[in-house]
């Protein structure tokens, strides 16, 4: 019964990395993803748009979290950067 528990622990452990891997990713996948249907509709190129426009994001995420020194301002962009995730996990 103990190692039961203990499993459930850490399945659950699990499942909250996963989640915030999820959140950290989501918004540069849906700006990769929406700037490679714009450039589909558009007749450029469609990989190589929607690589720079993940990567622009993730850099900007990773450079916003760097240099803001304050709390809240960081919380601030860990939540816009949630945010997609946050809808895609509730959408049906």
């Amino acid at each position: 019964m103990i190692a039961v528990m203990l499993m459930s622990v850490a399945l659950i452990a699990g499942l909250c990395v996963l989640a915030y891997t999820l959140a950290v990713y989501a918004l540069p996948f849906m700006l990769a993803v929406e700037a490679a249907r714009f450039a589909y509709a558009t007749g450029s190129g469609l990989i190589g748009t929607g690589l720079v426009a993940g990567a622009a994001a993730y850099g900007l995420l990773v450079f916003l979290v760097v240099s803001l020194r304050s709390l809240v301002l960081r919380l601030i962009v860990a939540l816009v950067f949630a945010a997609p995730a946050a809808v895609a996990g509730h959408a049906r």
